[in-house]
């Protein structure tokens, strides 16, 4: 239910495997494989035409080739994600089969698991998120799509180039850049329980280098879960509404470019209710004294500039400042928190680019502040820890990071980051001699970290590159974000995350296939997580874990407009050291797929249906492994009718067959549900 309540309970799980094949695998296995041979027929007389279009990525710090890369890398575009019918980051796990994306008690607390790393602490999450270059804050994780150029998921520690949090990897989102026309775009769903809206438009660059974007969204939603007993009905509706607005500038005369932006977001919702954790039913919610309710506001403004005094060098300089701010009221008796988080970030980095060596190099700084208030502290029934923390919290670093052809089919990376930490704490509650007078508390403490990467990949030719890498990355240690006694005083240490990975990726010589699979194993060290009773819980290193996987993806251009891709992984997350020894690492599935065909039809190519299966493997959602969620699959569809004239008109369903599966268990409160069945139109307009 959010920070410092704990888990346990009883095992309990849904619909088996064979029912999750009978029901759904076997239609879409059909559907692929009669595409799989008309396509095959399709495209017997040649190549011509029938290719995957290169793609450039920009999350390493400097544009690359995502077959040059010598890692593992994903990466989504704008259309991919409107045929996809993703609207928000916490969904973009429809789109990348090796991530799990749901939400802890709320959206607001979202987690995002890759390559077995999730992270207890709701403060702290394993895997970094970044927008434009810009690490988001941990509450801002779940939010709207906007202005999206490219979703980029670098996969396996990434501690060299991005340091604190990214233990997993990295997401990074890049906007759209105006054009050198004006633009007009949108985007309108209407479903059965509400709607979403989305546009924007671009005045692109006049003669003079200057554009002015903005955009703004709209979403209202009925919620889907009834209390029978007491006649209630859609308890748990949400509203969210966006804007953005940024100003670009780009030298007639010299190479430079700049960019000044401004985002806000207000998220709100009733979505804090929880269903018995067996059997599950949304018409029979756990009762609550007071009804849940929370508001997030999202600020953020940074502005970026782009120099190259020459053909060989980029200058990069970014300044950005982002808050959240959160009221909310949870749980069966109403607890009311107020929260609030800021981060002030600057970079500047220096790229090189020559004939056979690559580099980028900088120095950057974040000062983070989270501060977290107990409203009602002290009522008899509804609290929880200390009424008062405050976190300040100063990171700078360098790092350092290169690519260097050494021979003609060999190529070397060698990268590094040094960083500092100083986390300061104060917290506010009742003196030691348990008297109703308050007293201040405070500690601090400092915390560095050497964050090293070594890749060799060999290139025997142009359709293949193989790679052997060692990283690290690490989650910097600190205080509990949400106090609850003296305890929390002392401080946590860091958890360092090393990772080992070999991998392997092909294309055809045509570019109609590719391909690639890694192994990777990586070892924990002091890995972070929760200990003492519900409400009484305090952050502190749990032991160490190992997580041993694979991933595989691929993608075939069948004939001209067909597309099938295939990806997925398997996992072993489990802590080695300990008080759980021997335990599965809660929210790391032991698998997880996606299967997705995407067509284009008709005579001026006006019919696009897509289809795509995501299954997720059983997992649990507490250290104990008492809470388990067995595999489940979700199967969604569309078919969308593209004018001539810049628009597109089709329906969508998003989890046909209506699972019931769980995204969240608590012992003390019970589960929450994943998204029902959802079937509506959707309108795109792109001019």
């Amino acid at each position: 239910m959010g920070p410092g309540f704990g888990f346990g309970g009883e095992s309990a799980t849904i619909e088996d495997a064979s029912m999750i094949k009978q029901k759904v695998l076997t239609p879409v296995i059909a559907v692929a494989a009669a595409v799989i041979v008309d396509g095959a027929q399709a495209v017997s007389g040649g190549e011509d035409g029938v290719f995957l279009e290169p793609i450039t990525v920009t999350a390493t710090k400097r544009p690359e080739s995502d077959f040059d890369i010598a890692g593992s890398v994903d990466v989504e575009s704008r259309e991919q994600l409107v045929e996809a019918v993703v609207n928000d980051t916490d969904e973009l796990d429809r789109v990348f089969p090796e991530l799990l994306s749901v939400g802890r008690s709320s959206r607001v607390y979202n987690i995002m698991t890759l390559r077995g790393q999730a992270s207890a602490d709701f403060f702290s999450p394993s895997t970094s998120f970044y927008l434009d270059g810009v690490p988001q804050l941990p509450h801002a994780f779940g939010q709207t799509l906007q202005e999206v150029g490219q979703v980029e998921l670098l996969k396996g520690p990434q501690g060299a180039i991005y340091g604190r949090g990214a233990l997993g990897g990295v997401l990074s989102i890049t906007s759209r850049r105006p054009g050198t026309e004006p633009e007009l775009w949108g985007n309108v769903q209407g479903f059965e329980r509400g709607y979403r809206v989305r546009a924007g438009a671009s005045t692109g660059f006049d003669r003079n280098g200057l554009a002015i974007q903005g955009s703004m969204m709209r979403a209202d939603e009925d919620g889907t879960l009834d209390d029978a007993l007491n006649g209630r009905d859609d308890l748990d509706d949400r509203e969210n509404t966006a804007g953005r607005l940024s100003i670009h500038y780009m030298s007639e005369n010299l190479p430079l470019e700049m960019r000044l932006k401004a985002r806000a977001e207000r998220y709100s919702s009733h979505e804090e209710y929880y269903v018995p954790y067996a059997p599950l039913s949304r018409s029979q919610v756990e009762p609550v004294v007071k009804t849940p309710w929370l508001e997030r506001k999202i600020k953020d403004v940074s502005w970026d500039l782009e120099y190259s005094p020459n053909v060989d060098w980029t200058i990069t300089g970014i300044l950005a400042r982002q808050t959240v701010d959160l009221e909310r009221t949870f749980g069966p008796y109403g607890v009311d928190t107020v929260e609030a988080q800021s981060s002030n970030y600057a970079e500047l980095r220096a790229n090189y680019e020559g004939a056979a060596l690559t580099a980028v190099m900088g120095i950057s700084a974040q000062r983070l502040r989270f501060e977290y208030q107990d409203v009602n502290y002290g009522e008899a029934a509804g609290y929880m820890g200390g009424p008062y923390t405050e976190n300040e919290i100063l990171n700078y670093a360098v790092f350092a990071d290169t690519n260097y052809r050494f021979a003609e089919h060999w190529e070397v990376s060698l990268g590094t980051r040094v960083a500092r930490e100083d986390a300061e704490v104060s917290m506010l509650m009742p003196d030691a001699n348990g008297s109703d007078v308050m007293q201040t508390y405070t500690n601090d403490e400092s915390f560095t970290a050497v964050t090293p990467r070594f890749a060799l990949a060999w290139l025997p030719n142009d359709q293949m590159r193989l790679w052997a890498a060692v990283g690290r990355g690490f989650k910097p240690g600190g205080f509990n974000k949400a106090g609850t006694s003296d305890a929390d005083l002392v401080s946590y240490d860091s958890e360092i995350a090393t990772n080992f990975e070999i991998g392997l990726r092909w294309r055809s010589p045509g570019r109609r296939y590719q391909a690639e699979a890694t192994l990777y194993a990586i070892d924990s060290q002091d890995v972070q997580g929760w200990i003492g009773p519900p409400g009484l819980q305090i952050l502190s290193n749990m032991g160490d874990a190992t997580s041993r996987g694979m991933e595989l993806q691929a993608k075939m251009r069948l004939a001209e407009g067909q597309t099938f891709t295939l990806g997925g992984m398997v996992n072993r997350s489990r802590y080695t050291s300990g008080e759980f020894d021997g335990k599965d690492v809660a929210y790391t599935p032991g698998y997880s797929a996606l299967v997705a065909w995407d067509g284009i039809f008709g005579m001026r190519d006006q019919w696009r249906p897509r289809i795509a299966l995501r299954a997720t493997g059983p997992h649990y959602f507490d250290t104990e492994n008492d809470l388990r969620q067995s595999a489940y699959a979700l199967l969604e569809a569309s078919l969308m009718w593209h004018s001539r004239h810049g628009f597109e008109l089709g329906v969508y369903g998003r989890n046909l067959t209506d699972e019931l599966y769980r995204v969240y268990g608590n012992s003390a409160v019970g589960a929450q549900l994943g998204a029902p069945r959802e079937i509506g139109v959707q309108l795109n307009v792109e001019i």
